[in-house]
């Protein structure tokens, strides 16, 4: 009994050992004092938040949208206290997958987090190409872009409006009681990002609301990068901030506030119309769709000491 009993500790020491964990990590809460958060990294053995919410880690660490992370209300509080920055290095050749076990490993031994998952169903909808064919206009790539894997350069916000580097870009701009996207060299794919909350919010969820949100399945076979620019009455969006979200490549980021576009009520199709008739696109409602969803059990405002 003994020796069975010191074996299940050996062995349970072992699998601890073999947590995939960062080379160096610093963890410590975010000085708000020291100025701006540092931007991210490009370093490929390196990876750093500046400023983070949990909220953030989290989804990163478990690859999850923010619908997916149900925990206390502190650890979304973009206005609150509680944010952090994490920097830390990896081996050569580390994969994503094995960087995102790795921080949550770094959050159960830093933050003592606990969680559990469970199966939540969500709203489903399936775009797929409509009778009379596609609409979109092919992009024509810009000469001048830095090459794929370059460092991405932000755009800036000058006189009103923001001006862009060469390359993919796109930004969402929700105003009040419209949802307003301006692409360039973007695929179905990227779209599909934010598009299951933009439905959501289309119906009448408020924008802040943290209940679930729509996810899309892409049926459209569409493989090109495309132009568009296309707006819709938005029923949730109440021109909160009247925030502009700057998408390079498929990551956004909150910027600088932006102006409201259309007033509530103010006779723009709905985002089904829009697609349709403007992309040559149709979403369709389907089954709802069963995800993860990670539940936080426990997790500290403050990290140990690095």
């Amino acid at each position: 009994m003994m020796r069975a009993a010191l074996a299940g500790i050996m062995a349970a020491g072992v699998a601890v050992a073999q947590q995939p964990a960062f080379d160096a990590a610093s963890v410590k809460v975010f000085d708000r004092a020291a100025g701006p958060p540092t931007p991210e990294t490009t370093d490929p053995g390196r990876i750093h938040f500046g400023g983070a919410i949990m909220l953030n880690l989290l989804m990163w660490a478990f690859e999850a949208q923010s619908d997916q992370i149900v925990g206390p209300a502190w650890i979304s509080d973009f206005g609150g206290p509680n944010r952090y920055e994490i920097t830390a290095t990896m081996p050569p050749g580390t994969t994503k997958e094995q960087v995102r076990l790795m921080l949550q490993n770094l959050l159960v031994a830093r933050f003592h987090l606990a969680v559990h998952h469970e199966t939540r169903n969500f709203p489903g909808y399936e775009l797929s190409v409509a009778k009379d064919g596609p609409k979109l206009k092919v992009s024509i790539p810009d000469p001048n872009e830095p090459p794929e894997g370059a460092p991405q350069q932000k755009p800036t916000f000058k006189d009103g409006h923001y001006e862009f580097p060469p390359g993919p870009r796109m930004m969402v701009s929700m105003g009040i009681g419209s949802t307003k996207i301006e692409a360039h060299e973007k695929s179905i794919s990227d779209l599909l990002v934010g598009l299951g909350p933009m439905i959501t919010e289309a119906l009448g969820a408020d924008i802040m609301d943290p209940g679930p949100r729509a996810r899309v399945v892409d049926k459209t076979g569409l493989t090109g990068r495309y132009d568009f620019t296309v707006q819709w009455e938005c029923k949730g969006c109440r021109g909160l901030a009247g925030m502009n979200l700057p998408l390079l490549a498929g990551r956004g980021q909150p910027d600088s506030p932006g102006a409201a576009s259309e007033p509530a009520g103010s006779g723009l199709p709905t985002i089904f119309v829009v697609f349709e008739k403007q992309f040559g696109l149709e979403l369709k409602k389907v089954k709802d769709i069963p995800l993860d969803v990670v539940i936080v059990d426990h997790v500290d405002k403050l990290p140990t000491a690095n």
